[in-house]
């Protein structure tokens, strides 16, 4: 166990008077707790997950690196101090922001110890009683949220320190602390959200989701906010102002701040003080109260395996329902195991988990940077489009080869899997040309990441320029098909989700990926200069169709000798 585990099992520990009258058992209690502290240190956050599935090592100094991770999102925080006329604005964006990275970190990063049922099939057998057992839960649910909050909070203590008084400092801690148990009641009242529409055992797909969510939402932001700063003259704003501030709990805790520590507030901030004083123990009651037996309750059904009765819902029969995916199979497949290349790798990208969290947050990465692209143009002059600019040329060619990344990426994770070991069944049918299998795959990735962009690109290219844009957008898509085949042709012959994805293979990728990105770039500039010569577009448009289609056939007469995977017969 860490040292900094160490110090916070003594300091949970140091009341052993109270814990021993409420019935607990302290030799119990400190097992448990020594236990749970040491499986924290070996459970990756969702940032060092990503790395431990790649590097194939063990985790066991989870826990410093969650705090580190912490320590610098607080950083991050210290820009709301630019924003607004006054303290009170800039300690409302401050514990907003504050509010939400802690509950988007518990929920991403300790759902998994939330919802852990192991303790009723490994501690309540043993002689353990339920004061012990419940003590043990609390406090380490304390542990944690402590080792999220107190380093993500430490860097505007040092600020107040340094640029108010400690007296500041201090109220901004019991503010903290109130910030905390609003976003506790927040937690569980998303859990119970969740648990409402589906079934316990889905919950952790659900989380996956939101982790995703979370993912884009940091990249936003950090994107985002420091231009509207000066975008949007932020720096003189003055939330108390605004019409409705009354109803945000946020305000509430930075009118609260300002009473505590200059006793001194304008009628509405009063108004804002009273209910700030009044949140943590209203949260307090509705969590004690309400949410959490609920969310009990469920976890009850989840360890008793069931849960599903009540929720479940009959399954419509395929005759009667819309296959999108089959529907695809059919007209963009040409053999049996071709098809079932497309149809196991389309459903396998929607049900991976691994695979969701590395890919899925590039297409909100693309969406953000559309948005920073817009904010960045200062007018969008569509007789300018049309008479195909260079602003027009840019924009076009901007958007085919720079949205590729999203192929690009699901191209390369798509052969990775932690279940790599389930590839035992494409050995198992009498299967002459494996290849079909991994072109039924890429074509899989192709469809369902870059093409319905493309059709976007398309539509608006229709819509802002007109007509003649076609030859060139055809253009632009062969080229990165060309490419994604490419990679799949050129690089390892890998059956769908069939690897382990280790340290040499992930430093493969990365020089295999950087160097399509810079093959990329270079097709994209040729294109860029031949863009208004449209004899030339069109001849090379119909050329990169040609060596798509002869690198696809290449691709399906791939032999079982060239063919690499981790599934081994132990």
């Amino acid at each position: 166990m860490n040292p900094v585990n160490k110090i916070f099992l003594k300091l949970v520990l140091l009341p052993t008077a109270v814990y021993k009258s409420m019935g607990v058992n302290m030799d119990q209690l400190r097992s448990i707790l020594v236990t749970k502290l040491i499986m924290d240190d070996r459970r990756p956050n969702t940032i060092q997950q990503t790395r431990t599935r790649n590097k194939g090592k063990q985790v066991s100094m989870a826990t410093l690196g969650t705090m580190l991770m912490s320590g610098l999102i607080g950083l991050v925080y210290l820009f709301a101090f630019s924003i607004g006329s006054n303290m009170v604005t800039s300690l409302t964006i401050y514990f907003s922001m504050f509010f939400f990275m802690l509950s988007a970190t518990l929920i991403s990063d300790f759902t998994s110890v939330l919802i852990d049922v192991r303790d009723t099939f490994i501690i309540l057998p043993k002689p353990v009683n339920d004061r012990t057992l419940l003590i043990s839960r609390l406090l380490h649910i304390l542990i944690h949220v402590s080792k999220i909050v107190l380093p993500m909070s430490l860097a505007g203590i040092v600020y107040l320190v340094m640029n108010v008084n400690i007296a500041a400092a201090l109220s901004f801690i019991l503010m903290v602390l109130f910030t905390t148990i609003f976003a506790i009641l927040f937690i569980n009242a998303v859990y119970i959200g969740i648990l409402k529409v589906t079934t316990p055992q889905k919950f952790q797909s659900v989380i996956s989701y939101i982790q995703i969510v979370f993912a884009i939402v940091i990249y936003a932001s950090y994107q985002v906010f420091p231009r509207m700063i000066n975008r949007f003259g932020l720096g003189s704003l003055d939330l108390s102002l605004q019409k409705g501030i009354l109803f945000y709990p946020l305000y509430w805790i930075a009118c609260t701040w300002k009473f505590l520590y200059s006793f001194h507030v304008s009628s509405r901030e009063a108004i804002g003080t009273a209910l700030g004083l009044c949140l943590p123990f209203i949260s307090i009651y509705l969590v004690v109260k309400y949410l959490a037996p609920f969310f009990n309750n469920k976890l009850a059904l989840l360890s008793s395996g069931s849960g599903t009765s009540a929720t479940a819902r009959p399954v419509n029969s395929s005759k009667h329902r819309f296959d999108y995916p089959l529907l695809l199979s059919k007209l963009f497949t040409s053999s049996p195991s071709e098809k079932m290349g497309f149809l196991f790798s389309w459903k396998m990208t929607s049900r991976s988990r691994d695979f969701k969290l590395k890919v899925y947050p590039s297409i909100g990465y693309l969406a953000v940077y559309v948005v920073i692209m817009f904010m960045n143009t200062k007018s969008m002059d569509l007789q300018e489009l049309r008479e195909e600019s260079i602003k027009s040329r840019i924009l076009v060619i901007s958007a085919l080869y720079f949205t590729s990344f999203i192929l690009t990426m699901a191209i390369s994770q798509i052969v990775y899997s932690e279940k790599y070991k389930a590839s035992w069944m494409y050995y198992i049918p009498p299967v002459d040309k494996p290849g079909a299998i991994i072109l039924g795959g890429a074509k899989a990735a192709i469809l369902k990441f870059y093409i319905p962009i493309v059709f976007f690109i398309t539509v608006a290219g229709l819509v802002l320029i007109g007509p003649g844009v076609l030859p060139n957008i055809l253009l632009g898509l062969f080229n990165e098909l060309l490419i994604a085949t490419l990679l799949v042709y050129v690089g390892n012959k890998l059956f769908p989700f069939s690897m382990h994805q280790n340290t040499n293979i992930k430093s493969g990728s990365l020089l295999r990926n950087l160097f399509v990105l810079a093959v990329s770039g270079v097709i994209a500039l040729f294109h860029f200069f031949i863009y208004t010569i449209m004899p030339v577009v069109i001849i090379g448009a119909v050329l990169s169709i040609i060596a798509t289609w002869l690198i696809m056939q290449s691709i399906r007469n791939i032999q079982w000798k060239a063919v690499k995977s981790s599934y081994s017969e132990d």
